[in-house]
């Protein structure tokens, strides 16, 4: 598990992309805040046996990250360290969930695996996109427009005190 100062290192790390000057960088971090916002809670009211449906949402975070210039392999790298999480999680669904829904040649698929595959997507692409932010905005920036969204002030201290 990951120390409190590994965590505030990486966040000084993503900080320092935040510097860049590209046209997503200059967007109102407020703006960047509620759009990742909306995203993530799109991405989280799909069905939960839904994958494919999902897949065209990658085109946000992907292509916020290719304006900001963010290199993809610092945030796959930081994306696939939370990925076992979810798939821990995601491995109980095949246990309880057994309804065969199709089979791929002899090979029963059961909802239980499509449950356990839309939980991994859906945590690949809100982490990613919440990574984004925080690489394409600075994470005192996003702690700021959190206060101005009217987040109380008590828990953006709290938040930057990882800082």
């Amino acid at each position: 598990m990951a120390s409190i100062d590994s965590i505030a290192e990486n966040l000084r790390h993503l900080d320092e992309f935040a510097r860049a000057d590209t046209v997503v960088h200059r967007l109102d971090p407020r703006a960047k805040v509620v759009v990742t916002l909306v995203f993530v809670v799109t991405v989280a009211s799909f069905d939960r046996y839904t994958v494919a449906a999902l897949m065209p949402f990658a085109v946000f975070p992907i292509s916020l990250a290719v304006l900001g210039r963010l290199p993809a392999g610092y945030l796959a790298k930081n994306v696939a360290l939370a990925i076992p999480f979810a798939l821990v999680i995601g491995l109980f669904n095949p246990f309880f969930d057994r309804e065969v829904v199709f089979h791929v040649g002899s090979l029963p698929v059961t909802a239980g695996w499509i449950s356990c595959a839309s939980i991994v997507v859906r945590a690949l692409l809100t982490l990613g996109a919440a990574l984004v932010l925080v690489a394409l905005t600075g994470f005192p920036a996003v702690c700021a427009a959190l206060e101005g969204l009217g987040m109380p002030r008590v828990f953006a201290a709290q938040m930057q005190f990882l800082q």
